[in-house]
């Protein structure tokens, strides 16, 4: 990617426009991998910037503790430009998150991808994306709200709670059978919770509906709480189980690794 000329800068007509800040971040983001480190000479071609002020601007980055200076008189990033990156990743919350992350996964096996969270005995969405070409889907939407026990979302979110926890959000639930294979007693819910945690996920399978499919794997805080989970809900009609373990469950698992690591890093 080029970088904005001097002279292009000059030609802004906004009135807020500061040439010397925008030259600026035209040396910062002059260096990639095949320009690590630049000299004075180098940096002017690459910015188009006249050498004398793109001297000054480097060396206010050397002191600013952006740039460092080389013994051979060049100059490199230093790595404290990974704290703009910081910062920006410490700003965004998990629907930013998870969005890209979601939406790679759904584009892949054009399947929708959710993230919900735990509001006492329901799990509530905050994020879904739906897969692009399926014209008939269930009427979920942000903000919906469903039974965690009933939803493989619910199982990633609780599973993993402590056990006295689990209890008292059992005992907050209305529970209901949606179908014939929803599990309405506690001690055959926790033996599923015991299957959750062995495996590393939750499943979902005809519980809230008959032909609803799906897999979630929760996402936790850097004090190991699993404040969130993401799932792909699938139709048993066009999903068998054995595409779900051998071909969503490995795109699954890699989202949610992805998510883990920013959140133990930043969270």
């Amino acid at each position: 990617m080029k970088i904005r000329e001097a002279k292009e800068m000059e030609k802004a007509e906004s009135n807020y426009f500061v040439n010397s800040v925008a030259k600026g971040f035209a040396v910062l983001t002059a260096f990639d991998s095949s320009n690590n480190t630049m000299s004075l000479s180098e940096l002017e071609k690459k910015t188009g910037i006249n050498k004398a002020t793109v001297r000054r601007f480097a060396l206010t980055l050397v002191d600013l503790g952006y740039l460092v200076l080389t013994e051979d008189n060049k100059f490199k990033l230093s790595p404290k430009v990974l704290d703009l990156a910081a910062h920006y990743l410490e700003s965004l919350n998990l629907p930013d998150l998870a969005h890209p992350i979601l939406e790679r996964i759904s584009s892949t096996i054009k399947e929708s991808t959710n993230l919900a969270v735990l509001d006492d005995a329901d799990i509530v969405y905050v994020l879904r994306v739906s897969a692009a070409k399926r014209i008939i889907g269930t009427n979920l939407r942000v903000g919906s709200r469903l039974p965690y026990y009933a939803t493989s979302l619910g199982k990633a979110l609780v599973a993993w709670l402590p056990a006295e926890e689990r209890k008292a959000i059992w005992k907050k639930a209305e529970v209901e059978a949606f179908t014939d294979y929803t599990i309405t007693d506690f001690d055959k819910l926790e033996v599923n919770f015991e299957d959750c945690r062995r495996k590393g996920y939750a499943e979902g399978n005809d519980e809230l509906e008959v032909g609803l499919r799906s897999i979630a794997i929760p996402i936790f805080n850097k004090n190991g709480e699993a404040i969130a989970a993401i799932n792909i809900s699938t139709n048993s009609m066009r999903t068998s189980e054995d595409k779900i373990k051998e071909e969503f469950l490995p795109l699954l698992r890699g989202g949610a690794e992805e998510m883990n690591r920013f959140m133990k890093s930043f969270c």
